[in-house]
C-alpha cells in the first residue's frame, strides 16, 4: 500500500475517533500553529522537561526557524490541550534497510520530518489528543510542499 494511502487511512481513523460524538463525549479540538495569542502558562503534561520547553523555549526555536509548533486547542474554552513540534530531518541512506535503500537515489540521505516533542496536558490525557496530534503531523508532512520520505518520532 502506498505511503500516502496509509497516511490517509491513519488520519481518517484518528480524527474520526476524536470527533465522533458516539465514541467520545468531548468538546471538539482544533490543531493550529502556535501563535502569540495562545496562553502557554499553566500547561502541565506531567513531564517537567516538556512543560519547561513549551513555556520557555519553543517561541525562540520558532523565531530561529529551528522548529514549528502546533497546538490542539479546546474549541469550547481555547485552552491548549496538547502540542507537538515538527522540523526538517534526514535519514542517512546507510540507516535504511537494504531493500529500501536499493530503491533510493544515490544521495547521502533522504528527506524526513521529525516530531521532536509531543505532550498532552493532564486535563486532556486519555482522550486520544496525542493520536490526533500524531495524525496531524503525518498529514502536514505528507502534504508539505517539500519532499518528505518519512516521519521520525523522537520520543
Amino acid at each position: 500500500m502506498p505511503l500516502c494511502d496509509v497516511l490517509s487511512k491513519v488520519m481518517r481513523h484518528c480524527l474520526g475517533r476524536l470527533n465522533n460524538p458516539c465514541v467520545m463525549k468531548l468538546p471538539l479540538f482544533s490543531v493550529v500553529p502556535l501563535g502569540s495569542n495562545h496562553v502557554r502558562e499553566g500547561f502541565c503534561s506531567g513531564s517537567e522537561a516538556l512543560d519547561r520547553y513549551f513555556s520557555v523555549q519553543v517561541g525562540q526555536d520558532i523565531r530561529r526557524n529551528i522548529t514549528n509548533c502546533f497546538v490542539a486547542t479546546d474549541d469550547s474554552n481555547h485552552k491548549i490541550a496538547g502540542y507537538y513540534t515538527l522540523s526538517a530531518a534526514q535519514i542517512p541512506l546507510t540507516g535504511l534497510p537494504g531493500e529500501i535503500a536499493r530503491k533510493m537515489p544515490r544521495y547521502d540521505a533522504v528527506p524526513a520530518s521529525r516530531i521532536g516533542r509531543l505532550a498532552v496536558d493532564r486535563l486532556y490525557q486519555g482522550k486520544r489528543i496525542g493520536s490526533a496530534l500524531l495524525a496531524d503531523a503525518l498529514l502536514r508532512s505528507s502534504t508539505s510542499s517539500l519532499a518528505v520520505y518519512a516521519l521520525l518520532v523522537e520520543a
